[in-house]
């Protein structure tokens, strides 16, 4: 077994809590505000516990390319695809928008394969392949 699903399940855990939150939080806030509270406070409490943990300093030694790619999985992660998942919660029951937006195994899993090289086995397929007719069914 692989160290991390340890995190793995915690991570489904809180991403399981989450949506339940979100949704009553987002019901009378623009989902772009929303995004932006949620994300200010996010920044808030990571450079308070960097500060704390006397890591602050290490933000200035970070490579240039590396900055790049995070940047760029924040602003698709955390602003676009939060900005449009409060906009589907918003308007949408939270048992129909999660398992939609749950779907994104496949869409990893193909970009994995085209740009990281990872090998695409039948288990990998079948598994996915689960995960996306399992949401399909809940709707």
């Amino acid at each position: 077994m692989y160290k991390g699903v340890g995190f793995a399940l915690l991570a489904a855990l809180f991403w399981g809590i989450t949506p339940v939150v979100e949704r009553l939080g987002i019901q009378k806030v623009n989902p772009l505000l929303g995004t932006t509270v949620r994300s200010l406070g996010i920044s808030g409490i990571l450079l308070l516990i960097l500060a704390v943990s006397g890591r602050l300093p290490e933000l200035g030694e970070i490579d240039k390319t590396s900055i790049a790619y995070l940047v760029s999985g924040g602003v698709l992660a955390g602003l676009l695809g939060v900005w449009a998942y409060f906009n589907a919660l918003k308007s949408s029951p939270t048992t129909v928008v999660v398992p939609i937006a749950a779907t994104y195994p496949l869409v990893a899993m193909l970009m994995s394969i085209a740009f990281l090289g990872e090998e695409f086995t039948l288990s990998k397929g079948i598994g996915t392949l689960l995960v996306v007719l399992g949401v399909a069914l809940l709707q």
